[in-house]
Parts: C-alpha cells; structure tokens; sequence
C-alpha cells in the first residue's frame, strides 16, 4: 500500500511546486528536499529518480519513480525515514491554517470524491428513486 506521506513528498519533489507557499513553508519545503538530495547522494535510483525529466504529459511518471525510491531508501535507512517525516510534517504545519480544511484520499478510489463541509440536514446524493419522486 503507498504511503500517503512519501506520495506527497514525491508529488511536491517532482513537480517543484512552490508557487503560493508562505516564506516559513517555501524554507520548510527546502529543508526536505535538501534532506532528500543528500540522500540520493548515496542512494542511485533515488538520485536518477530526481534527475529524471518529467513526461511531457505531466510529472505522474517521476512522481511514482520518486515514490518508490523515497520508499526504498526510507526501509534501508529509519534514520532517513524518521527525518524525513519529521520534516514534511513541519513543512505541512506551515501550510495548514487554523480555519483551513485538509483532504486526504487514500487507497483505490473509483468514482468522484465529495467534500461537503458544515452541512445541516439531510443530504442525497445520485438520481431521486420512485419513493423520492413521488413526495
């Protein structure tokens, strides 16, 4: 099963998103990735991984490359692992406001993803069936 954080460590990697982010998140971010250039380093697929172009349909490919070698250098290396969450997490509280939501999709998912938020009553989702319809 893919790891949420090394898949949001991977996807901000290859397509150095930077744009909008606050000053502390932008040297938040940069912390990480300095960690993880020292340790491609000494780690090859992680480093090709990194030097990789991306497609020109979009960075999916060299995120998913990105992934597996943060992966496989995070099971030969709990140090790494350990540094390295500790600081997306520091990265992820610079960009979370107090009043912000913060969505999390993980594992297969199949059809379209809802997001509803302070919601009072009733909610129906999809086509009315014959008992709603004849109300």
């Amino acid at each position: 099963m893919d790891d949420p954080i090394l898949t949001a460590v991977a996807v901000a990697l290859s397509t150095r998103a930077v744009e909008g982010l606050s000053g502390a998140a932008r040297e938040a971010l940069a912390s990480v990735m300095r960690l993880v250039r020292r340790k491609a380093a000494e780690h090859r697929a992680l480093r090709a991984a990194l030097a990789a172009e991306p497609a020109s349909g979009g960075g999916d490919d060299r995120a998913v490359a990105v992934r597996r070698a943060l992966a496989d250098a995070a099971v030969h290396d709990p140090d790494f692992d350990q540094e390295l969450r500790r600081r997306w997490a520091s990265f992820h509280q610079t960009t979370v406001r107090a009043d912000a939501v913060t969505n999390t999709v993980s594992g297969q998912v199949t059809g379209p993803v809802v997001q509803a938020r302070d919601i009072s009553g009733g909610v129906h989702v999809g086509l009315p069936t014959q008992q709603h319809r004849r109300r």
